[in-house]
């Protein structure tokens, strides 16, 4: 006579997809190599207030010194270090200065919905500072393989829209936008006016970041404004992709593409075009989650 029981195993183990393998070789976005040369170079600060996306590691930043403060005061930040935010060029008021990190940075937040580790403005970002030599994993673009077995030296660039290394671009200055026409044909486009040549600077597949544009009527207020992808270039218009559902408007005033381009100051060690781990987001809840087979590349700053 046999008696029921329950199937139970204590030492049972279960592989979370993608986390887990023999054989594993890949890069994590933001994180830096163990380097007891550099591992005091860590450095931190606070979110500024005036970004609107949270931080996340692997972001090109720019670093502020403390403001002067008069009469102290409870959360006065002297003592956490200078204001941090988003570069947005090699040079200017906001110009690269190194890479944020997810080293030893506790203080940033995951959620299920959410599960790549962010921090809102006020709050803790560790980084890298460019001349600390160490060694970061950062995004880069697939282009980047044509690369591989060059010297370590060769000259990349920094997109300070998509945050990914890309293939050097030289460097071009900002231009204005004097008109700007949307289009529903081709899956959506925009031609934007501009008053420099950009032709031998920008080419299809490259991002332009544009601001400025006073738009009537359209989707909404603004909507020429964002991060566009290249579709064509010549020396006076540049066409973009853009969404076909609703249409932009009508361009009213003003606009500036901003400049970019550069050599950025590193080393290339490495470059992975798959199974890495980089950042994708926001959504439109504004949750970041992790892409598995990504591209990037080890670079010495």
């Amino acid at each position: 006579m046999t008696t029921p029981s329950i199937a139970f195993n204590p030492g049972l183990t279960t592989v979370a997809a993608g986390s887990f393998g023999i054989d594993w070789d890949g890069l994590i976005q933001g994180t830096a190599f163990p380097d007891p040369a550099t591992r005091f170079a860590l450095a931190g600060g606070l979110l500024a207030s005036t970004e609107t996306l949270v931080m996340y590691g692997g972001v090109g930043i720019f670093e502020q010194v403390p403001p002067a403060v008069t009469t102290p005061s409870p959360g006065t930040p002297i003592a956490l270090g200078g204001n941090v935010g988003r570069a947005t060029a090699l040079t200017g008021s906001k110009a690269l200065t190194g890479f944020s990190a997810f080293d030893q940075d506790y203080a940033m937040i995951n959620t299920p919905q959410s599960p790549v580790p962010t921090i809102g403005s006020f709050g803790q970002v560790n980084f890298y500072r460019l001349g600390s030599n160490a060694r970061i994993a950062v995004a880069c673009a697939t282009g980047l393989v044509s690369d591989e077995g060059g010297l370590i030296t060769q000259q990349v660039s920094w997109d300070f829209v998509a945050q990914e290394l890309v293939p050097y671009t030289p460097a071009y200055a900002s231009a204005s936008i004097s008109n700007a026409v949307w289009a529903s044909t081709a899956g959506g486009q925009t031609t934007y006016t501009v008053g420099s040549d950009l032709s031998a600077d920008l080419s299809a597949g490259s991002v332009i970041d544009v601001s400025g544009v006073v738009n009537t009527g359209g989707a909404s207020a603004g909507a020429f404004n964002g991060n566009w992808v290249v579709v064509s270039v010549s020396s006076t218009t540049i066409v973009v992709t853009a969404p076909a559902s609703a249409s932009l408007g009508t361009y009213s005033s003003g606009g500036t593409v901003a400049g970019a381009g550069g050599a950025l100051p590193c080393k290339i060690l490495r470059i992975k075009t798959t199974n890495c781990m980089t950042v994708l987001g926001p959504d439109v809840n504004g949750n970041y989650t992790w892409n598995r087979n990504g591209s990037a590349a080890v670079i010495q700053i």
